[in-house]
């Protein structure tokens, strides 16, 4: 059997069981078509995130809203695969993999360069009833719901009392490899978020049926809040891919905010509410702290 630490080496979008053995999914931008691996050949042939540039964030006692309470400088940074490396590990899972000590490095940094760890909801607030926020903040995210997230990220985040928001694709949850239901209400006890990544983890763009679509955004949505029992208010988009149409069923769907994975800048804008600027962590502790100063 693969253990967690194992099966996290793979960028997985989707997992499914054929004649008792499980199949992960894979997608090939080049040829717009999914691909399966079976955990005997688990390495992608592709990496589906790049890592961008960031800016710095200013310091200042607190940061209360704007007269119009319309943009602040506010870094929301994006998770993925946390877990020893391996020598197997491909250029595609190096651009996006973090070991644990390199995990701890960067929390540890946030903490020494006195910047506070806030939530979706945090800067929700402060764009509805301007809601002041404190010095230097920054949001933290896992996409994709990894079950390497539980074991090797959570308890450092519980360390430093960060909270964190992971967003889960339904479809994954409780399948080998990914979190299962137990592990995101033992986070959500301890004060992590949930947040929505649809029910496939689909290229949300290239649905043409109407009731697929309203069923990645809205369905995932309705088995996340029975299964856990609390709201879930904030969607990343996979594969930081949407339209306006998208961003109005999110919209109707009942989310406050939703996420991209495109870096655009540290500011975040009250018009772009559901189209928040994100960056994908830097693999290196050199390389965060140049980018978090």
């Amino acid at each position: 059997m693969l253990s967690r630490g194992t099966v996290g080496m793979l960028v997985i979008l989707g997992s499914a069981f054929i004649g008792g053995t499980a199949f992960f999914f894979v997608w090939d931008h080049e040829h717009q078509v999914f691909s399966g691996l079976s955990p005997q050949n688990p390495s992608p042939d592709q990496a589906f995130y790049a890592e961008l540039p960031a800016t710095s964030t200013q310091a200042t006692d607190t940061i209360a809203a704007t007269s119009t309470g319309k943009s602040i400088d506010l870094p929301i940074v994006v998770y993925h695969i946390v877990r020893p490396s391996y020598p197997s590990d491909s250029a595609a899972v190096r651009a996006i993999a973090l070991t644990p000590e390199t995990f701890a490095a960067e929390m540890q940094h946030l903490k020494a360069g006195g910047y506070h760890v806030v939530r979706f909801s945090d800067l929700e607030a402060y764009f509805k009833d301007g809601t002041a926020l404190p010095s230097k903040p920054i949001i933290l995210s896992f996409d994709d719901g990894w079950g390497d997230q539980f074991v090797y990220a959570f308890p450092i985040l519980e360390k430093y009392h960060y909270p964190a928001t992971f967003f889960v694709f339904t479809n994954a949850i409780g399948r080998r490899g990914f979190l299962s239901w137990s592990d995101l209400h033992r986070m959500l006890a301890a004060g992590m978020t949930v947040g929505d990544h649809t029910r496939s983890h689909p290229y949300l763009t290239h649905i043409t049926d109407q009731a697929v679509l309203w069923d990645e955004i809205y369905g995932s949505k309705q088995t996340l809040e029975k299964r856990l029992g609390v709201p879930v208010n904030e969607i990343a988009y996979p594969f930081g891919m949407y339209d306006p149409a998208i961003v109005a069923l999110v919209k109707k769907a009942g989310y406050l905010s939703a996420r991209g994975d495109y870096w655009s800048g540290n500011r975040q804008t009250a018009d772009k509410l559901y189209a928040l600027s994100a960056i994908n962590a830097p693999t290196t502790t050199a390389s965060f702290e140049s980018r978090f100063p």
